[in-house]
C-alpha cells in the first residue's frame, strides 16, 4: 500500500522541490535501496546511487571515516551493530555523495556507506542505511546518528 502512495507524480516532484528549495531530507534503510524502477531520478539525486543486495543479517562492524561531520557528534569511532549491510552502488552521474561512516564486510573485508550526505539543489540530505529492525532501533549509535541529523538537517 505504502509503495504506491510514491507513484504519485505531484509526491514525486514535491520531494524534489522541497530539497531544492533549501530543505533537509533524512531517508533511512529502505529508502536507500533500489526501490522504483521508474524512478531512477530518485536515487540518482538523493541517495547517489542504490543498493540492490546485501549478506546475510547479522553482526558487522561500523567505522567512522568523518568523524567531525555533525551527524557523527558522539558516535563511536568504531562500533558493532546486528544489521543488514547494504551493498550500495554510486550512481556516477548520481548527485555528489560524502561519507561519514562504512560498514565493513566480515567475509570480503569491503567497506560500503552505511552513512552519507548527499548534494541537492539547495538542500541538504542525510542516507543512512542502518535501521532494520528495533534493535538496531535502540542502538546508542544509531539513535545518535537520527538526532545529529534531524537536527543538521535543521539548521539552515
Amino acid at each position: 500500500m505504502m509503495g504506491q502512495f510514491f507513484f504519485d507524480p505531484d509526491l514525486r516532484s514535491g520531494i524534489f522541490e522541497f530539497v531544492e528549495s533549501g530543505n533537509g531530507l533524512l531517508l533511512v534503510h529502505p529508502a536507500t535501496w533500489y526501490n522504483w524502477t521508474d524512478w531512477p531520478e530518485y536515487n540518482r539525486n538523493l541517495v547517489g546511487g542504490c543498493s540492490r543486495c546485501h549478506p546475510p543479517f547479522g553482526d558487522f562492524e561500523v567505522r567512522v571515516t568523518n568523524p567531525d561531520h555533525p551527524v557523527m557528534a558522539s558516535v563511536p569511532k568504531r562500533f558493532t551493530i546486528k544489521e543488514e549491510l547494504y551493498r550500495f552502488e554510486r550512481d556516477e552521474e548520481g548527485s555528489d555523495i560524502h561519507i561519514m561512516a562504512v560498514g565493513i564486510e566480515d567475509e570480503t573485508g569491503k567497506e560500503y556507506p552505511v552513512a552519507r550526505t548527499v548534494d541537492y539543489g539547495d538542500g541538504r540530505v542525510v542516507n543512512i542505511t542502518l535501521g532494520h529492525d528495533g534493535d538496531a532501533h535502540q542502538h546508542d549509535a544509531y539513535i545518535s546518528m537520527l538526532q545529529n541529523s534531524i537536527e543538521w538537517l535543521s539548521d539552515r
